[in-house]
Order: structure tokens, then C-alpha cells, then sequence
């Protein structure tokens, strides 16, 4: 069996590969925090109105191309870089990213030819995106051991949580300077991290040469993934005189053959040798309940810090604090810190906890906080408390951080080595395809969960305003969402419905209506409903995820025999050697497992009998090893252990291990490893022979 390429690469290599995958994570999440933040002076800075309807369809797509184009790149992009090389793949990616952002930051022209040049060169930058985002967890499992990885993917959640904390900030501030630098401040760090990328990853050894490409299962992928998230994007804009797009037959449509042509694809690729997509995957237990509870969870929290901006901005900044809408995007982005912070936190924790517990108990934990944190944000009255709101945001915070980091170890140690990226590519598909289901589904929960009531009471809040009943009739027959919108993006409500209605009111209505609190005090009663259907919907999806990380099973590390041994070896090795010690008649401190990798070896296969993970072990066990571990075990004389050291393994049989047994009285544990040993190696082969 082939060595991983974590036993050969130095400690170096890994610091390497890691700051790479750092200063990857915080380029991505920066910059979708920040043009998000940013997005109005990025279309003011053009030429468009952001609530024009060109504007709201630019707006859209610069929010939701980037997560669009990296659920339908990753899994392919994770293929071809298990053939071409992850850190290769990796890299270019990178200078990709940062040439995009660049273009971005001097885009030529003015008005719609601007937008579609910026939103064009925001699908280039999803695929640059997705060949970072499909190998920078592919290369860390790569180049750390089991015990390790927890941890550095939990370092690299910090790097994620800060980033999105810094591009919230940074966005907001750069917006006022030049909406240009929210694109150029990229850059310097890009520049930075593919330099890196090409002295550290580039040369890795990784992929598999001389494997034809699957073009026909890559192009009913794509396509396939291309209709249902057109769908799920079209649901959310709006479609004739409602507030969404359900009623729109492009979005079933859509749907349908999306859906169809994923069952096409199952069927196309169980025919290839080397497919596009990885089905035999999701015939791995733990692959495929973590990714399915990893799709659950973005389901769940995907949308979250949207709908949690929208409310802090729309309602709650403005009627408690009296905060102007414009400044309102950057203070929401600073309520939501505490959140960032306790992911950022909980991220290491996380994997830490995940080497004397495993994914199914810390991952199944944190789900079931996040699932905790939207019951009680349901529980809030709409004009709370910030304290506690606060406090809800960490217990949420905690529940990401340490869902995170032991699931994706946990899906990618349990995938063959050769496949790693593409089962990185999978799950990133899955994640992202959960958060824009997230946006759909919450967005319709709340204006459908708000549609009944919050006509009438923004109808009558103008009435009692003094405006008049035509104009009000026309105020509210405008869709909700253009108002909700128009606060998440730092405009007044209210003015951008007069503005669309194309209304002229009285100077005394206008300073009633333009009161600060005028628009959040008469939709809140109504907006509440919709918020609460949104947060227990999000608590089910969260304790699905939960349940879906339970069944999981208990842990395995493909072809990572090394696993059982630091099982053994951390927190657990007084114990073994204890039972060592006991089978073999001896006192316990005779034999010294902690310190003996051989013996830790050959103990680990006999804890993991019967499993997959023994098999491996069996698998990595020398006929010498096994010798030794006879000898020492029954603790044969001193001159017969150090000879077993210096023999050489062509010299070693099974006949060779049986007459050792005979000859010495050895423990029930030992007579059980060697038979299930000759069992997993020798089964119809040469027993006589090496």
C-alpha cells in the first residue's frame, strides 16, 4: 500500500501549506463580506440606482453569482485537480482570484455595460474561487497527520471568521473612499499568497497521470446544477406583482430538469472507469452523512447573517438606536461580531475535541447549538434586548465552529487519498447548493410568513401619517421586498417606495413618513411573524443536520493506519498497556506501548479487529513486526528480541511467525492478531511465501 504523502513531507511543508490555505480563506471570505457591504456604492459609482430595476437584478447577481458558479465548479474542479495536481490547481487558482479583482478594481465604462463586465468577471473570479476552496482542505488532510488535522482546519476557520469580520469593516469603509478599493484591496494579499502558493504547493506531489476526462458526465453536471440553482435563483426575484419568483414557470422548469438530468447522471457515470463525479463516494457511511448533514446545516445557517442583517436593518437599528439606514449597514455588520468571534474561537476547539471524541460527537453537538441558538432567537420580542441577542450569537458561533472543522476532517479522512479533492469538491458543491437553497427558502418564509398582515399595517400607518388613501393604495401594492432591500442596503424604506410609486406627497406627510422610526414601527408587528417561521424553520434544519451527523458511525481514516495508533497513544495508552500487561502475564510497566511503535501498532489492530480500519492495519504490518511484537509480548530473552530487530524481512515467513508461536507462550491478544493477520494478507494467496 502507498504511503500518504503526510509521513514524507517535513514540518515545514505543512506551515506551508497551511498559511496558504490561511491567506486563501481570508481572500474569499474578505471579499464577499465586502462587496456585500459595499454594493451600493459600487452601483452608484457606475452610474446605476441600486432599487432601479437594472440595479436590483445587478445587485443580485454580483451577491449570488460568486456562491452560484462555486456549487456548480467545485466537484469538478476537485476531479481534475485529484488528476493535474491539488497544489498546482490551487495556485493558479489563486493568481486567478487576484488578476479577477484587479480587472474589477478598473473596470472601464459606465452604466449597464460597467455591471455586466463587473458580474461577468464575478463568475470567473466563483471558478478561481473553486480551485482554491476544492484543494485547500484536500491539501491539509493531505499533509497533516489524523491527529492533526482537526486543528489546522479549525486555524483555518479562524482566518474565515476574521476575514468576513474584517471585509464587513473594511468594506464599509472603503465604500466611502472609492468603491474601487473594495475590489483593489485584494490584491496585495492575492499577490502575497500565490507567490507563496508557487514556493510552498505548487510542486506537491499529488494526482493521477494518463486518466481520460470525463466530458460527458462534467457537461450534464454542469448543466444540471446550472438549472436548479437558476431556479433557486429566479425564486427570489421578483415576478410580476408578487414579491418572488414562484410564481414564475422558469423557476420549475428550471427545477425539474435540474433534477431530472441529476438522475441522467447517476446513471452515465456508474458506466465510466474514471468518472466526473465520484458517486462510489456516497457509498462510504461517513462521507456521506457528514456531507449531507454539512448541506443541512448551510440549509439552516446559510442565509443567516442576511436575515440577521435584514432585520437589524430594516427594523431594529433604526426604531431602537434611531441609526440612520445609511449608516446602518456597517453597524449591523458590528452587532453580528460576536458571532465571527466565538467561530473563531470554537473553530481550534473544535478540532481539538475531535481527536478524543470524533466528528460524531463534536460536529453532532455543534448542530444541535445552532439548532438551540435559532429556538431561542425565535423567542426574542422584535425590540430585544442586545445583551441577550448577543449571547445567542455565540452560543451560535460555537455551534458553527465546532460543527465545522471535525466534519470536513471527517469527510475527507474517510475518502481514498486519490479522490480527496474531488470528495472536497463534492461537499463544497453540496455546502454552497444548501446556502442558496438558504437564501430561497428564507426569503419566502418571510414575505410569505409577513404577506398577510404587513400591507394593512403599513397601509394604515400612511393613513394615520396623513397620506393620502390613493397614495397610499399605491405605496403598499408595490412588493415588500424592494423596501426590505432598499434597508439592507442603506436606503430609507420608505423614500424608495415613493420613488417607485412615483408619488409626489405634501412637505408636511413627508416629514411625518421620513421620521426615523416611521417605516420599522409600522412593519414590525407584521415582519415578526415572517422571522420567527424563518428561525424554527432554521432550528429543524439544524437538528436534521444533528441527527445526520449522529448516524454518521464511528470514525474511519482511509488508508490511515496511523490513526488507531494515536488513538492509542493519546489518552488512552496507560489503559492498553494495562491490558497488555494483563494478557501477557506481566507486570505493566514491563511493557512500555506508549513508547514502542511496533507494539502500538500491532495492539491497535487487535482493538480495531474486524473492521475496515484494522484491515488497513493488518495490511501495514511487516511479517518482522509481527515477530517482534511475538517476542516481546511474551517476553522472550533480551539476545532473541534484539535479533528479531536486525533480521531481514525477505527472511521472514509465516512459516517463521508460527514456529515463534509454538515455541513461546504467547498472550490470547497476540494469537488473535496473528491469525486475523494471516486472514487479511494471506487469504488465497501463497501462505509460505512473502
Amino acid at each position: 500500500m502507498k504511503a500518504e504523502l503526510w509521513s514524507s513531507v517535513s514540518e515545514g511543508q505543512r506551515r506551508a501549506v497551511l498559511i496558504n490555505a490561511l491567506l486563501g480563506s481570508l481572500l474569499g471570505s474578505m471579499n464577499m463580506a465586502s462587496i456585500v457591504i459595499a454594493l451600493p456604492a459600487i452601483l452608484n459609482g457606475i452610474g446605476i440606482n441600486p432599487m432601479s430595476s437594472l440595479g436590483f437584478e445587478l445587485m443580485m447577481w454580483l451577491m449570488f453569482s460568486y456562491p452560484l458558479v462555486t456549487a456548480i465548479a467545485v466537484p469538478i474542479i476537485g476531479r481534475l485537480s485529484d488528476m493535474l495536481g491539488r497544489g498546482r490547481v490551487f495556485t493558479v487558482g489563486d493568481a486567478i482570484f487576484t488578476a479577477i479583482s484587479l480587472l474589477m478594481g478598473f473596470v472601464p465604462g459606465y452604466g449597464a455595460i460597467a455591471g455586466l463586465q463587473l458580474v461577468a468577471y464575478r463568475f470567473i473570479q466563483g471558478i478561481a474561487g473553486s480551485m482554491m476552496f476544492s484543494n485547500s482542505a484536500a491539501l491539509i488532510t493531505d499533509v497533516y497527520p489524523p491527529d492533526r488535522r482537526g486543528v489546522a482546519q479549525g486555524i483555518v476557520g479562524i482566518s474565515f471568521s476574521a476575514g468576513s469580520v474584517t471585509g464587513l469593516v473594511l468594506g464599509g469603509i472603503l465604500a466611502v473612499i472609492n468603491w474601487r478599493w473594495v475590489f483593489l484591496f485584494n490584491v496585495p494579499i492575492g499577490l502575497v499568497s500565490t507567490l507563496w502558493a508557487l514556493r510552498s504547493v505548487y510542486r506537491l506531489p499529488s494526482g493521477i497521470s494518463k486518466v481520460s476526462i470525463d466530458f460527458v458526465g462534467a457537461t450534464v453536471l454542469v448543466v444540471s446544477l446550472v438549472s436548479i440553482l437558476m431556479g433557486l435563483l429566479l425564486s427570489m426575484m421578483p415576478y410580476g406583482h408578487s414579491s418572488l419568483g414562484w410564481g414564475n414557470p422558469s423557476v420549475w422548469v428550471s427545477l425539474i430538469i435540474g433534477a431530472s438530468l441529476l438522475g441522467v447522471l447517476v446513471a452515465i457515470e456508474s458506466r465510466f472507469r474514471e468518472p466526473m463525479l465520484k458517486i462510489d463516494l456516497f457509498r462510504i457511511r461517513q462521507f456521506t452523512y457528514g456531507v449531507l448533514s454539512s448541506f443541512f446545516l448551510f440549509m439552516a445557517m446559510g442565509a443567516n447573517m442576511f436575515v440577521l442583517s435584514l432585520l437589524l436593518q430594516a427594523i431594529y437599528l433604526p426604531m431602537v438606536y434611531k441609526i440612520p439606514y445609511s449608516e446602518t449597514p456597517l453597524w449591523a455588520g458590528i452587532f453580528l461580531i460576536p458571532s465571527s468571534i466565538a467561530n473563531a474561537i470554537f473553530a481550534p476547539i473544535g478540532g481539538k475535541l475531535l481527536n478524543r471524541f470524533g466528528a460524531r460527537v463534536v460536529s453532532t453537538l455543534g448542530a444541535i447549538l445552532l439548532g438551540v441558538g435559532f429556538e431561542l432567537l425565535s423567542l426574542l420580542p422584535i425590540d430585544f434586548n442586545y445583551i441577550e441577542f448577543a449571547i445567542i450569537l455565540v452560543i451560535m458561533g460555537m455551534g458553527s465552529g465546532l460543527f465545522q472543522s471535525p466534519n470536513i476532517v471527517s469527510i475527507l479522512s474517510a475518502a481514498p487519498p486519490r479522490d480527496r479533492a474531488a470528495a472536497s469538491g463534492l461537499r463544497a458543491s453540496m455546502q454552497n447548493m444548501g446556502t442558496l437553497m438558504s437564501f430561497a427558502v428564507f426569503l419566502t418564509l418571510i414575505i410569505t410568513g409577513s404577506a398577510a398582515a404587513l400591507p394593512a399595517a403599513l397601509y394604515k400607518a400612511l393613513l394615520s401619517a396623513g397620506v393620502p388613501i390613493s397614495d397610499a393604495k399605491a405605496l403598499v401594492s408595490i412588493p415588500p421586498v424592494y423596501a426590505l432591500f432598499a434597508a439592507f442596503l442603506g436606503y430609507d424604506p420608505i423614500k424608495t417606495l415613493v420613488q417607485q410609486a412615483g408619488i409626489s406627497l405634501s412637505p408636511a406627510v413627508l416629514t411625518r413618513i421620513d421620521n426615523i422610526t416611521f417605516f420599522p414601527t409600522a412593519i414590525a408587528p407584521a415582519m415578526q411573524l415572517g422571522f420567527h417561521y424563518a428561525y424554527h424553520t432554521a432550528a429543524i434544519l439544524a437538528f436534521i443536520a444533528a441527527i445526520l451527523s449522529y448516524f454518521r458511525g464511528r470514525e474511519s481514516f482511509h488508508g490511515n493506519p496511523e490513526q488507531a495508533q494515536t488513538i492509542i497513544a493519546r489518552g488512552r495508552a496507560t489503559k492498553v498497556a494495562e491490558v497488555v500487561g494483563d494478557s501477557a502475564g506481566n507486570d505493566k510497566n514491563d511493557i512500555d506501548l506508549k513508547a514502542d511503535p511496533i507494539l502500538r501498532k500491532s495492539f491497535a489492530a487487535y482493538l480495531l479487529m474486524g473492521t475496515e480500519v484494522g484491515d488497513t492495519v493488518f495490511q501495514n504490518i511487516k511479517p518482522k513486526e509481527l515477530l517482534y511484537t511475538i517476542a516481546v509480548a511474551s517476553k522472550a530473552p533480551g539476545w532473541f528480541i534484539e535479533f528479531v530487530k536486525n533480521i531481514d524481512d525477505c527472511n521472514v515467513n509465516i512459516k517463521s511467525v508460527t514456529s515463534l508461536m509454538n515455541y513461546l507462550k504467547v498472550p490470547d491478544w497476540v494469537n488473535e492478531v496473528v491469525n486475523a493477520w494471516i486472514k487479511v494478507n494471506y487469504t488465497n494467496k501463497d501462505k509460505n511465501n512473502i
